[in-house]
């Protein structure tokens, strides 16, 4: 795979590119798209992946800093363990959807970092952005949105996150003014 992409380096678009592949197995290679500089778009990328095992790649979108949407690059990849990286999204400061990008990631484990999405201040979604991630573990970070003060939507963010422990930061949405809808956001947060 990462031999084709090697030369497609002018793609911009790489939404569904293997979406819906669950009999791809093993893991994410760490340089796929490190050649794709022009990317603008991971929407779905490896959606429904379910045969993907090991770890997100650190530095998988590192070199994408064009990208705008992320909306659902890993949504059911059950089979991706361990944590999520931290930086994972740091170069990509245009992204402005990150809705349903871990969605039914159920076998990711560990806690959710407050840098995650540090560097992501032009994000206007986080519709269902950790819905039914069962193994993730921990409290929720103090301050994990404060610099996503564009977000209108968090509906459904930690959906049955049945694993996470600990309180409810009282200052996890203050920043977040723009927000028009909350809906569900820690419904089944056992």
């Amino acid at each position: 795979i990462s031999v084709i992409l090697d030369r497609t380096q002018l793609l911009d678009d790489f939404s569904f590119t293997f979406s819906g592949c669950a009999g791809l197995t093993g893991n994410i290679p760490t340089g796929l798209f490190e050649n794709n500089t022009q990317a603008t778009t991971f929407s779905r990328t490896f959606e429904f992946c379910s045969g993907l095992t090991g770890s997100i790649p650190t530095n998988i979108f590192t070199n994408n800093i064009n990208v705008t949407e992320f909306f659902g690059v890993f949504s059911g990849c059950s089979g991706l363990t361990g944590n999520i990286p931290q930086g994972l999204f740091s170069t990509n400061t245009k992204a402005d959807t990150l809705g349903k990008v871990f969605e039914n990631c159920s076998s990711l484990t560990g806690n959710i970092t407050t840098e995650l999405f540090a560097n992501n201040k032009e994000v206007t979604s986080f519709w269902k952005t950790f819905s039914g991630c069962s193994g993730l573990t921990g409290s929720i970070p103090t301050g994990f949105f404060d610099n996503n003060t564009l977000s209108q939507d968090f509906s459904f963010v930690f959906y049955n996150c049945s694993s996470l422990t600990g309180t409810i930061p009282s200052n996890l949405f203050t920043k977040n003014t723009e927000s028009l809808s909350f809906g569900r956001s820690f419904e089944g947060c056992t």
